[in-house]
């Protein structure tokens, strides 16, 4: 062959695999430009096929090419028609949110505050005061419970103190007032005194306050009766009526305080027993402890009320001989024992110095004296306590009827120093 048909069959060759090379490149599509962005991704994106699948089948739907296109195809990189994408979505990146801007406060208590208070979140005022008096007291003595309310519907109040309950009457409007006791065993240091008020539709308001008990310091007594321990046992009958006589039967609060005034001695003489004071028997202990005061005195010595009251009980019992019981008011009384003669009789009226008997030494007695006793509402008290400032005070109508009744006026009453 000629050397001129030879270059124009050389020609000719390389325009068809140049004519072929681009029929490829116009079939697979312009590849994408990297600085160009991604597309965003469609629906058809989770259905795609794998790249060998997508191009098997590009290969089908083309025409059918000559040999030297087939050897170009082979030779140029492959390039997917569709890039299989993943069917979960790719991360976003976290919006984090724009710090709030600070908030200057010139109190730095208000900056720790999270909420805004209410302005009117703040409590009422109580409806009612409370005082005890004393507010320290020994075993065995009496405390004054006065409230004062400015609710005049109170109709009752009721005082709790060491697990039993203390009545208050009404002295005065807005005024309720009552004397409790704490035993001589009751156990020492503080507690609270609580006082529930009522009106007619039921419980209305409940106060408190502190007491403070302090232990007693009486000394032991030993008692000398002479005795071999042969004589006639007690009757248990006639000792529960002893007690029941001087602790049980007399407990109600009959009405206001009596009193105005410190109370006086029933009879002046040598003090023979103190009350609280542990006991000895010709040698044996006892468990119980001196319920009285004993004053020493002469057979037929006569004896005065300590204070104004009722005589509510004469009489005599197997241990305390004859004796004489009067109501003070208030739940108070006192008791006079082991007398030779009794001079009044039940339902009297007594003011305080009246005679009402003699002093003797019937019942269990080793001589002539007076055993004097003070019950408050079955609870027995020291009654020297009621002989001087130590007595618990008066309500406050009280005191302006001891005045009334001396013919103080208002106007010297405030003058008083």
């Amino acid at each position: 062959m000629s050397g001129r048909w030879l270059a124009a069959i050389l020609l000719l060759a390389v325009l068809s695999a140049a004519i072929g090379a681009g029929a490829a490149v116009l079939l697979r599509g312009t590849p994408p430009d990297p600085a160009d962005p991604p597309a965003a991704p469609t629906a058809t994106v989770a259905t795609a096929m794998p790249a060998e699948t997508a191009a098997s089948q590009a290969q089908q739907s083309s025409p059918p090419e000559s040999s030297a296109e087939v050897v170009e195809e082979q030779a140029a990189p492959v390039v997917p028609v569709v890039q299989a994408q993943s069917s979960d979505p790719e991360p976003q990146p976290e919006i984090q949110p724009e710090p709030e801007p600070a908030i200057e406060v010139s109190n730095p208590v208000q900056a720790q505050q999270a909420e805004p208070v209410a302005v009117d979140s703040v409590e009422d005022e109580p409806l009612a005061d409370f005082v005890v008096a004393p507010s320290t007291i020994t075993q065995g003595e009496a405390v004054a419970l006065t409230v004062i309310t400015d609710d005049l519907s109170t109709t009752a109040a009721a005082a709790t103190l060491d697990g039993r309950s203390w009545t208050l009457s009404q002295t005065a409007a807005g005024v309720w007032w009552g004397v409790a006791a704490v035993a001589r065993d009751a156990p020492v240091g503080a507690r609270s005194v609580v006082v529930d008020l009522y009106s007619d539709v039921g419980w209305s308001q409940t106060v408190s306050a502190e007491l403070i008990v302090l232990s007693s310091t009486a000394p032991l007594e030993e008692i000398i009766l002479g005795g071999d321990g042969s004589g006639d046992p007690v009757d248990p009958a006639e000792l529960k009526r002893d007690i029941d006589v001087r602790f049980r039967d007399h407990v109600v609060v009959s009405g206001p305080a009596r009193w105005s005034s410190p109370w006086q001695l029933p009879i002046e003489g040598e003090v023979t027993g103190v009350f609280g004071a542990p006991r000895t028997y010709d040698g044996v202990p006892s468990s119980e402890w001196h319920h009285g005061h004993d004053i020493a005195g002469q057979h037929g010595d006569p004896l005065v009320a300590a204070a104004p009251g009722t005589v509510v009980w004469t009489g005599e019992v197997v241990l305390h001989g004859m004796g004489v019981i009067l109501d003070h008011g208030a739940g108070v009384y006192s008791g006079y024992w082991h007398m030779s003669l009794i001079a009044v009789r039940e339902g009297m009226e007594v003011a305080a110095g009246d005679w009402i008997g003699n002093v003797g030494t019937t019942g269990l007695s080793t001589g002539p004296h007076l055993h004097w006793e003070v019950i408050v509402q079955g609870i027995d008290v020291d009654p020297v306590q009621w002989l001087g400032s130590d007595q618990p005070p008066l309500p406050p109508q009280a005191e302006s009827a001891e005045m009334a009744e001396s013919g103080d006026s208002d106007e010297s009453s405030d003058t008083l120093n």
